[in-house]
This record gives structure tokens, C-alpha cells and sequence, in this order.
């Protein structure tokens, strides 16, 4: 897990320019005393970026609290020390987690959602085989994860409160945990109830001039850094004017930075005092030519390679679309049926799986009955279906449960459980129609083929990092596999019951088979209700069809960042411009 998660977290500073040459060494100091706890104020409190980790490890207790306003950096802040304290990490130190507190319900124990996170973003930690029925649980409750909880503004103001307490309950004084969040919304929260217990807080400084200066000047050519001088000249003549105030953030840093990256392009444009006369109006402008810059008309040299060229228009339209109904900061792909309305979703998926599994029903009816009785197998299939479809529509408008919670039953005795009852069926219902031996025939060949889907369908590989595509790539090949498996099986059946010659018979067994094992496999596998949702939404224009694709791209082009298995936006900042802008149209 740890290699998994350095890799990660490495292409993620790299990717978003967190480290040389582009890092903005930016500063902390000690917070105002009565934001911490009294006893663990040190005397010396500050220092740079680059400093943070050494210090860190020398902190009493390990416990801190980064604050800053938006866009200061405390989300790559925290970045940065998970990877540092990887970097230099002893044998048994804990692995240190990045987590978004957007995405947490205070109402529910903070260890049991660090738990589901884990499950979420470290799949083999299901293979209960490989690492035992709690392994998830066991990491967290012997404190083998160093949780950097990132965020704590995200959390909804009136859960604040009990999100803190949640936080010193989990984490008792002697547990190391960080945690970041604006300042204003620490401070109104410690004033009802005092400060996290045992914690060091410390305060992210604006980006300084020296600092500023050579990361913009390093950003271009030598024959492109004279366009930044008309700037710094400005900043050093007014340090507290409007261009100096937004650019004290390293969020604004980077959009000027993104913006004028083309050489043929003139950041003074930023010192027009009609067109910018106050911060606010920079900020509000470098936000709106993010998504132009980043999704040109034209193919841009300046700008990482993407999988393909998406037109401007739609790519704006399509994040502001996601920024506007993405729910707590983050969209895992799993969670894509969240952004369609509960009806139309449960129509689709019943009307798609009830249409399969009539069809899937008829075949197998027509191949027992020889091709004798079409009419039978019709009306057989088509009452299969109809019933598949109203179970779908109740179990749709029940309350659904994660598809990826662990199992608590041993791997083992789950095999044998599920095979012998799938084998046992299909065995009696063809033993009844044809007699013994063909029934002890289809009864081995199906539990051969459930066991053989229970055996190849854990992933054993924690030191694979976690991402969407990973995770949805194995879940797709799930569904491939119960589909081989029932495939085979249910022809293998056909094949010793009417003869290895009968071609026709064995293709429709494996076709069948292959079709119901489709089935029963996407009712508990989230790639299909990805695959239904993604489907509905690209035909209303909402996304494109190729979404995770899209995904991907605005991540390497820095829009969007990685968490786990997850995408966010970079900053908040961000999200909520673009929603805004979606509200505007609609």
C-alpha cells in the first residue's frame, strides 16, 4: 500500500506543478494561541515549506492543524507532507492517507468512514483470502494510518461542530492525525468547542514577492520572461494594491500562470485599472479563462497531451455540469447514477435487465426443450424478464447498500456455500427433465464455474496505486468473467447432453449462459449502473460518452485531481465558479 500510494501521490505533485522547478515555497508561522491547545505551543513555530516534514516528525504527539484561506495551498501542503513522510518512512510508521472531509458525514463515526475509504480505494483489501475478513478495520484500529483529514471548511457549518468532536473522539490526544481548514471556519468552531486536543496549528503566509517572482519568470523561456517584468515591477510598487492581494494565493498563482503560459500572450493586460480595479475582478476573470485555456480551439503546444481534442464549448459545458451536481466535493465513478433522477434510472435499468433476461431465459428453455417448443420458451423468457424487472424496480427503490462492502463470511465457505446451491439447482431441474447423469452433469459444471468466478474474482495487488480506470477496469472484467464462466459452463452442459457435434445446441447453451451470467452479475456490480447513467446523460448532452476519458484529461491538464480512486476539482474555488456559471444559464 505504501509503494501504491507514494506512486500516486507523486504523479499527483508532479501533475499539478507541487514540486521543483514550479513549487511555491510558501511559508507557515505559529496560529494565534487560542487556537491550539495551550500545552503544545513549542517556542519556534515557523518556517518554510520545505522545512514541514523534518519538523513535523519532531512535533510532540504528531498532531497539527494547518489553516489558511482559500486558495493558500493547504490541500498540496497536505499533498506534499503525505508524500514527504513516505518518502523518509521507518519500518513501522504509519502510511499516510489523504482523505477530503467534504465527503464525510459527521453523523457517522469517522473511523467507519476511514474504512470504507480504504475499501473503496484498496479493492485487495476484500480479498479475504490474501489479508483476512477485517483488514480494512484492522489498519485503522491499530493506528497503521496517519490520516491527513483535508478540508474541514468542506464539512456542512451546521455538522461542524460535532464533525471536531467526532475528530478528538476518533483520535485520541496520543494519536497523530493533520488537519487542514480556512481559518474562519476553525475559529468559529473552536470558540463554541475548544480546539483539537494535543494540536500544534500553524498558518500558511501569502506567496511572498522573491517567491512570486521566480515562479512566474520560471514558468517561460528566457526569451518569454521580460513579459512578467511590467508585473513585478507593479507588485513591488503597490505590495498591498488588488494585484498583489490575488496573487498572494498560490490557486491565483497558478491561473496566471496557466493563463499566460503562450508566449504570444501579455500578462499586463492584468494591470489595466478599468478593466481589474479591485481583487475580486482578477480572481473572478483568471477562474473564467481557465476552462478556454485549458480546452483551445486550436491544438496548443503549451499544454499537456491529451487522448483527444474536446471541443471548448462542450468541455465547459460538461464541468460545469458535473461542478453544479457533484455531491460533497468529489465524484467517485461508482457514484455517476447519483446525477440521474432516481426514476428515469430504475425505468432504464429494468427495462435493459428484464429484456436480457428474457432473452437469456428463452434460450436456455428452447435448449432444454430441444428447439420443440419455442412458443413455451417465448412466454418462459418473457415472464423471466417481467419478473426480473419488477425486482429490479423494488430493489431500486430500496435502500441500496455499497455493492463493494466486504464479505464477512469466509472466502472459502462462501465458494463452497454458493457453488453447491447453484450446482444443486440446475442439477435438480435438469435431472428432472432428462434424468440422472445429465443432471449430475449440469449440476458439477455450473458449481465448477461459480467457484471458478469466486476464485478469479479478488484482487490481490495492493501495490498497484489506486485510480478510476483500475477500479472500474476490474470491475468491468468481473462482469466479463461471470459472463465466461455461466458461458461455459451452461454450454459444457449442452455439449455432453446433446453431443459435441450438436454445434448449434453448444453455441446456444454457451450463449445463454453467458447472457444470464451477465445478469446476475451487473445487479451487484457498479460498472453497469455507470454504464446505464453515463448512456442517458450523454444522450441529453450532459457529459460525453466517453467519460472517465474526459475525466482524465481535465485531470492531466489540472482541473481536476486525484484522490484515491476519485476525481475532485483542483480547489473549491473552482467547482463553485463553474456551478455558478451553470446556475447563470439555467
Amino acid at each position: 500500500m505504501a509503494a501504491a500510494t507514494t506512486t500516486q501521490l507523486r504523479a499527483e505533485a508532479e501533475g499539478r506543478e507541487l514540486v521543483a522547478p514550479c513549487q511555491l515555497n510558501v511559508r507557515w508561522l505559529g496560529a494565534s494561541p487560542e487556537l491550539a491547545d495551550p500545552k503544545c505551543q513549542p517556542a519556534q513555530l515557523y518556517g518554510s515549506l520545505e522545512e514541514l516534514v523534518p519538523w513535523y516528525r519532531r512535533l510532540p504527539g504528531r498532531r497539527l492543524v494547518v489553516l489558511g484561506p482559500a486558495g493558500s495551498g493547504k490541500s498540496s501542503l497536505a499533498t506534499l507532507l503525505a508524500l514527504g513522510l513516505l518518502d523518509d518512512a521507518a519500518l513501522n510508521d504509519p502510511l499516510p492517507l489523504v482523505l477530503p472531509l467534504g465527503a464525510w458525514n459527521p453523523r457517522v463515526d469517522l473511523r467507519t468512514w476511514m474504512t470504507q475509504r480504504l475499501r473503496d480505494d484498496y479493492p485487495a483489501l476484500r480479498n479475504i483470502e490474501l489479508y483476512g475478513s477485517y483488514a480494512a478495520d484492522l489498519l485503522i484500529e491499530q493506528r497503521r494510518v496517519l490520516p491527513i483529514l483535508d478540508a474541514f471548511d468542506e464539512v456542512p457549518a451546521n455538522l461542524r461542530i460535532s464533525a471536531l468532536q467526532g475528530i478528538d473522539r476518533a483520535m485520541p490526544p496520543a494519536t497523530p492525525v493533520v488537519l487542514t481548514s480556512r481559518r474562519r471556519a476553525y475559529t468559529s468552531t473552536v470558540a463554541k468547542t475548544g480546539p483539537l486536543r494535543n494540536a500544534h496549528v500553524v498558518e500558511l503566509e501569502p506567496v511572498g514577492e522573491e517567491t512570486l517572482a521566480e515562479v512566474l519568470r520560471g514558468s517561460s523561456s528566457r526569451f518569454g520572461a521580460s513579459r512578467w517584468e511590467p508585473l513585478l515591477m507593479q507588485l513591488r510598487h503597490d505590495p498591498n494594491g488588488p494585484l498583489a492581494a490575488a496573487l498572494g494565493s498560490p490557486l491565483m498563482v497558478w491561473l496566471t500562470r496557466t493563463k499566460y503560459a503562450d508566449v504570444a500572450t501579455n500578462p499586463t493586460e492584468l494591470l489595466d485599472p478599468n478593466r481589474f480595479p479591485d481583487r475580486a475582478t482578477i480572481e473572478e476573470f483568471l477562474l473564467d479563462e481557465l476552462v478556454p485555456t485549458l480546452f483551445p480551439a486550436e491544438d496548443n503546444e503549451y499544454l499537456p497531451l491529451t487522448s483527444d481534442h474536446w471541443p471548448p464549448e462542450q468541455a465547459k459545458v460538461w464541468l460545469e455540469f458535473l461542478a453544479a451536481r457533484m455531491q460533497q466535493r468529489e465524484l467517485p465513478w461508482w457514484e455517476l447514477r447519483r446525477l440521474v433522477h432516481r426514476y428515469w434510472l430504475t425505468v432504464l435499468n429494468a427495462v435493459s435487465l428484464g429484456l436480457l433476461t428474457a432473452l437469456s431465459v428463452g434460450m436456455m428453455v428452447a435448449l432444454v426443450n430441444k428447439l420443440t417448443v419455442l412458443d413455451v420458451a417465448s412466454w418462459t423468457g418473457a415472464s423471466a424478464g417481467c419478473l426480473v424487472s419488477v425486482g429490479t424496480l423494488i430493489n431500486a427503490t430500496s435502500k441500496g447498500r455499497n455493492a463493494s462492502a466486504s464479505m464477512r463470511f469466509g472466502a472459502a465457505r462462501s465458494m463452497l456455500v454458493v457453488s453447491l446451491v447453484a450446482g444443486t439447482a440446475v442439477g435438480l431441474v435438469f435431472g428432472a427433465m432428462f434424468g440422472a447423469d445429465p443432471g449430475l452433469i449440469s449440476g458439477l459444471s455450473v458449481a465448477i464455474a461459480t467457484a471458478l468466478r469466486f476464485s478469479l474474482g479478488s484482487p490481490v495487488e495492493l501495490s498497484r496505486p489506486p485510480s478510476p480506470e483500475a477500479t472500474m477496469a476490474r470491475d468491468r472484467a468481473l462482469v466479463g468473467l461471470v459472463c465466461l464462466v455461466f458461458g461455459v459452463g451452461v454450454g459444457s452442459a449442452a455439449a455432453l447432453l446433446f453431443g459435441a457435434g450438436r454445434t448449434g445446441m453448444v453455441w446456444l447453451g454457451f450463449s445463454s449462459g453467458a447472457l444470464l451470467g451477465f445478469v446476475l452479475a451487473v445487479m451487484s456490480r457498479n460498472w453497469w449502473w455507470f454504464t446505464v447513467a453515463r448512456a442517458w446523460l450523454a444522450l441529453r448532452g450532459r457529459v460525453p460518452y466517453r467519460l472517465l476519458e474526459f475525466l482524465e484529461d481535465a485531470h492531466k491538464l489540472g482541473v481536476l485531481r486525484q484522490v484515491g480512486a476519485r476525481y475532485q476539482f483542483r480547489h473549491a474555488r473552482i467547482q463553485d465558479h463553474l456551478a455558478k456559471d451553470s446556475a447563470h444559464k439555467t
